[in-house]
């Protein structure tokens, strides 16, 4: 039995423009740069993430807050560490 071949158009239909939703996408989240400056108001030497409470894994948090540090222009300071599956925030 031979395979037919599919045809992309099929899988096509028109759309008025009109119609769009003027927002699509997603907004950049400001939770992580939110936790790095609370930390910093914190004023402690080191502290722990909840990544549970989070419900993310542990390097996303990681690499996360890894970002928002850049971005804060705090690397100077602050910086994220992995240990097993904890994630620490230290000041420099």
């Amino acid at each position: 039995m031979p395979r037919q071949k599919l045809n992309p158009a099929d899988y096509l239909k028109p759309r008025d423009p009109a119609t769009l939703v003027s927002r699509r996408g997603r907004r950049a989240s400001t939770f992580y740069p939110d936790l790095v400056k609370a930390f910093v108001d914190a004023g402690e030497a080191a502290m722990d993430v909840d990544v549970a409470k989070i419900g993310r894994k542990p390097e996303t948090v990681r690499s996360a807050l890894a970002k928002a540090i850049r971005s804060a222009g705090v690397r100077e300071t602050v910086r994220v560490s992995k240990l097993g599956d904890d994630i620490i925030l230290i000041k420099r």
